[in-house]
């Protein structure tokens, strides 16, 4: 995720880093140079193209602007969604600290097997949401059973509130904690456990593929038709204007991309690593560990 300043006016039109320009550059290339081809030919053969207006091209600007808006707002709307959901995780993960530390004590066992469970279970559920293999991360937290117990689960982070839950269980089995009090946790748990099916909810569910293949069809049909419109009232311009087009239309289009999956590795996605590294700040300095690692700094304007 990218967290900076506005850049000055000067600065503006040469920031990279985060910005879809770099993605989208092929394409605009591509309908510059069919402008500036238009541009020539039409000098030479001036009877060749027909006299268009730019008027019907504006009312297909118009429509394309609405789908494309339309878009973009949907796939905030996931970006928002899947932001609030890990700001759930951390409120519920919290209370379960705050829990844990009250009823148990600091130096309980089973307080710090608590704590080191939930850590597991924040950097399993990230690792899960990207694609990537949480095992290596979770051997620091959890035990060699535990481990093999997490490996062979369909759903790693559901098997580690698993865990939990069979603590709970076992402690009021033991008379370590009264049934009203297991509630109190065992709703934290219920709510980590929605945290994560409306993370699954947005990572396997895609906007409709028919709905992205018609903006795209029309992006690049507009933008290709686009110069013959201009070519007779704009003359040299038109590679200019065109390129200008093609960099809202297609930038739009790739940034809609980019926010529909919230939890990627890329510039504009969530910082997953940061907050998972907030959560175990947390976390450690409740089992009162003296050292804490540092929180993630933003490199290049970019918070991983």
């Amino acid at each position: 995720m990218i967290v900076r300043e506005k850049p000055g006016f000067l600065a503006l039109f040469f920031v990279f880093q985060g910005s879809i320009a770099p993605r989208v550059m092929p394409q605009i290339i591509l309908v510059s140079l069919l402008a500036a081809l238009t541009v020539v030919l039409h000098d030479h053969f001036p009877d060749f193209f027909p006299e268009l207006t730019t008027t019907s091209f504006g009312f297909i600007g118009v429509a394309l602007s609405l789908y494309l808006g339309f878009r973009n707002n949907a796939c905030y709307e996931r970006w928002w969604e899947g932001r609030k959901l890990w700001g759930q995780l951390l409120v519920e993960g919290r209370s379960l600290l705050r829990l844990s530390l009250s009823y148990r004590g600091q130096d309980s066992e089973r307080h710090q097997r608590m704590v080191r469970r939930l850590i597991g279970f924040t950097q399993c559920l990230r690792d899960q949401l990207r694609g990537t293999d949480p095992m290596p991360g979770l051997a620091n937290w959890l035990s060699f059973a535990e481990l093999a117990q997490i490996e062979a689960s369909v759903n790693r982070p559901e098997a580690i509130l698993g865990l939990l839950g069979e603590q709970l269980a076992t402690e009021v089995k033991s008379g370590g904690l009264d049934p009203v009090t297991v509630r109190n946790f065992e709703q934290r748990l219920v709510s980590l456990s929605e945290v994560v099916a409306g993370c699954e909810r947005l990572g396997n569910t895609p906007l409709p593929f028919a709905y992205m293949l018609l903006v795209h069809r029309i992006c690049y049909i507009y933008c290709l038709l686009l110069p013959f419109g201009l070519v007779a009232s704009s003359g040299i311009l038109t590679p200019l204007l065109t390129a200008i087009v093609a960099y809202a239309f297609f930038g739009l289009d790739e940034l809609s991309q980019e926010l529909e999956n919230p939890f990627g590795q890329t510039d504009n996605g969530l910082a997953l690593d940061s907050m998972t590294r907030t959560f175990e700040r947390e976390c450690l300095q409740a089992l009162g560990t003296p050292t804490l690692p540092e929180p993630h700094a933003s490199k290049n304007f970019r918070l991983s």
